[in-house]
């Protein structure tokens, strides 16, 4: 479904202004690529020279195409697009220098619209575009590429089809689906399992997709997604440090060692730094969001660490929970601008630089201190009731609400008086609050509904109306001591839905994740988390954006070689455009230097490869102690693996169980671990060497097989092959079978 898959009302207008408006044609591009002409690639006829958009820097368009269409010029282009960290460095997809570059099947690229006034040529800004790239029906192979035995001629389409297509995209229909969608969001999940998930909601309300599942080091505590989409930080307990994820692979690209205990994850306002507060310690680490190198470490004070910014980020206020200050450090330089003495006991701490204040909340004494961004020293002090949790601004930064799970109360907090606007009871122990454009969303820990209130209401003398929404069957703390763990403190359970008219919640307890649409009376779906506890939730927007000025850009994925329609609606003015463009097959022959390509429906390949010693679909024992070895040895001349840079993980599939530690060493390039495995069921191996581009998913998983004690001893006896001496196997084939 398309980005409105919820805003039932907008469309159903979309689909009714579509249908109705015979005039609106369809466009052709008049650019086809070159690889389909036989030529050198053609220049970009007016197209807008390459954006800085997502995951981008400037390089030359490897396709490109344009049409005029009631009154606008539209330019559509296909750009290389960078795979590593903050848009740079690896994975980047491009042709050897002496070919010319194009658009290849399954390659990662950046979909750009340059829409231009067709007679001035003034960008038109504020649009929300929606996009697709729909392979058109007997459009495959040398059909769509100009090659002998057929041509483009055999797979036409008309403008009736491109609209046809497009209302289907919008009616959300599992049977007509585009193979690229521009218009995409995914839910990320931290569940209990020590995993991270990222759920396609658009595919339909009760049919979600699972896209991913991304297993870490240790169990999550929060996350925080990087502006560009590309990186999500996710801090770890059991000294496991800071995970990032990349989240277009779908799995961990590092784990950066931080400071002991780290907890809340906070990346800075102008994505150059990401801060974690290390609880153990003392600490707060500053990460380089593109190397991932720790900048510095800085001490903070004991305690619970919580940060905001002031400025766009020019200062970080950073909270030590059973420290006196509030230690405030310069946002680029690093240094501490000074430290605020506000008393032992904060718990949390927001900023708004529209009212040019910083409140910290002490959960001890039970009150608000008021800070003065630009003189850093307390201007006020708000009494409330012991027992305080999270304290976060409105987006316009007027009024703050401060939550009281103990006392069951929310304080709306005026920042032009200083005093308490409105006290509101009534809830069931409120722990986090999110915003829309029209309500804050409260989660009440304490009971399966959340709590909307209004804030058009906020600025007036009467208490803004408060309207409890039925939210699952569990309340979120019958999830046991989980939900009230420290981890669960940091935790952000309501994500607001792009649109800004709702929100999705996380249930732990319901182990579920539901959909709320403003102006219901209860949840409008429910989206399954697979069997496991979700803690929070997150967005993250793959549509397209306005980048620059008239362009409006977002990375996807292509999908096989063939001719498409590129369809793309606009709402001002209201016309529904199609392109042309054309997809190169796949070049992923390694002679020709392609095969470590994304185009090749993968990502660069690790430098490392594996090779289980054992054999596939293993039958193992419950309760009893099994070793199993493998050889994983470097490529190329890369000198030999150490087991200190060897990590394996052993997970109960699809949840439950999971084991991880450092194998033992046993020379020639072989690797042995010795694990038992509690009980019987589906369990899979996984091993990786992320100094070595191999991060836990890279290499191949193992499954194994565990039976109830003693029922695969005959099953094995009979399928194992005999030890061999290490080094014995042919072809890389699993040789050894688990030695006990």
């Amino acid at each position: 479904m398309g980005r409105t898959w919820t805003g039932t009302r907008g469309l159903w207008l979309s689909l009714a202004w579509l249908s109705a408006s015979p005039a609106l044609g369809c466009g052709r591009g008049d650019a086809p690529p070159a690889w389909r002409r036989g030529g050198a690639e053609p220049p970009a006829q007016g197209a807008a020279p390459a954006t800085q958009g997502p995951a981008q820097r400037a390089t030359a368009p490897l396709l490109a195409v344009r049409v005029e269409r009631d009154g606008l010029a539209i330019a559509f282009a296909l750009r290389s697009v960078d795979g590593g960290p903050r848009g740079e460095g690896a994975g980047r997809v491009e042709a050897p220098a002496a070919e010319p570059a194009v658009a290849a099947a399954g390659a990662e690229v950046v979909a750009e619209f340059t829409i231009t006034d067709a007679t001035t040529g003034a960008p038109a800004t504020g649009l929300s575009p929606l996009g697709w790239m729909s392979r058109r029906d007997g459009a495959a192979g040398g059909a769509a590429a100009g090659r002998p035995g057929g041509g483009a001629a055999d797979a036409t389409s008309n403008d009736a089809d491109c609209r046809g297509k497009i209302r289907s995209f919008m009616a959300g229909l599992l049977s007509v689906r585009p193979e690229v969608d521009m218009n995409a969001y995914l839910l990320w999940t931290l569940n209990q399992d020590s995993t991270v998930s990222a759920i396609n909601p658009q595919v339909a309300l009760g049919r979600t997709k699972l896209r991913s599942v991304v297993s870490l080091a240790g169990p999550g505590v929060s996350f925080a997604l990087h502006p560009d989409r590309e990186s999500l930080y996710v801090t770890l307990r059991g000294g496991r440090g800071l995970a990032v994820v990349d989240t277009r692979r779908g799995l961990v690209r590092t784990n950066v060692p931080v400071g002991e205990d780290p907890s809340r994850v906070v990346v800075a306002p102008d994505g150059r730094t990401v801060w974690v507060g290390n609880d153990g310690d003392g600490t707060v680490s500053v990460i380089d969001a593109r190397s991932t190198d720790v900048l510095k470490t800085l001490q903070v004070g004991p305690g619970h660490h919580e940060i905001a910014f002031t400025g766009g980020g020019r200062a970080a206020w950073i909270t030590s929970q059973r420290g006196e200050s509030v230690t405030v450090v310069d946002g680029a330089a690093l240094d501490p601008l000074g430290e605020i003495a506000v008393g032992e006991g904060i718990v949390s701490i927001a900023a708004s630089d529209e009212a040019g204040t910083v409140q910290a909340a002490n959960a001890a004494r039970g009150e608000v201190v008021i800070l003065d961004a630009a003189r850093r020293e307390i201007v006020g002090r708000v009494a409330l009731k012991p027992g305080l949790g999270a304290l976060q601004f409105e987006p316009r930064g007027r009024f703050s609400f401060a939550l009281n799970p103990a006392a069951d109360e929310v304080a709306v907090i005026d920042s032009a008086t200083g005093r308490v606007a409105h006290a509101l009871t009534g809830f069931a122990a409120p722990d986090a609050v999110a915003f829309t454009g029209a309500f804050a969303y409260i989660r009440n820990l304490g009971a399966p509904k959340v709590s909307l209130v209004d804030r058009a209401a906020l600025g007036g003398p009467a208490a803004p109306p408060v309207i409890d929404v039925a939210v699952g069957q569990e309340a979120p703390s019958a999830a046991g001591a989980r939900a009230r763990s420290p981890a669960a403190a940091v935790a952000a359970p309501i994500a607001p839905m792009p649109e800004g008219n709702g929100a999705l919640i996380a249930s732990p307890a319901d182990r579920a994740l539901y959909v709320y649409a403003e102006g219901m009376m209860a949840p409008v779906g429910t989206l399954p988390s697979y069997g496991r506890e979700p803690t929070s939730i997150l967005v993250e927007d793959r549509s397209l954006k306005e980048v620059r000025p008239g362009v409006y850009a977002t990375a996807v994925r292509l999908g096989p070689e063939g001719l498409y329609d590129v369809a793309l609606l606009l709402d001002r003015p209201r016309a529904a455009v199609c392109l042309e463009a054309a997809v190169a097959p796949a070049r992923c022959s390694p002679e020709e230097g392609h095969g470590e390509e994304s185009s090749c429906g993968g990502d660069p390949a690790p430098g490392v490869a594996l090779a289980p010693l054992f054999e596939p679909d293993l039958r193992l024992d419950a309760g009893e102690p099994a070793t199993l070895r493998f050889r994983a040895t470097a490529k190329g001349t890369a000198p030999a693996l150490d087991a200190k840079e060897v990590e394996v993980m052993i997970m109960r599939f699809p949840v439950g169980f999971r084991w991880s530690g450092a194998p033992r060493a046993e020379g020639d390039g072989i690797f042995a671990v010795t694990f038992t495995p509690p009980a019987p069921g589906q369990y899979r191996f996984l091993a990786a060497a992320p100094g070595r581009g191999a991060p836990l998913g890279a290499l191949p998983i193992v499954p194994l097989r565990v039976s109830p004690r003693g029922a695969g001893a005959a099953e094995r006896r009979r399928g194992a092959a005999a030890p061999r001496r290490p080094g014995a196997e042919a072809g890389g084939a699993h040789g050894d079978a688990a030695r006990r």
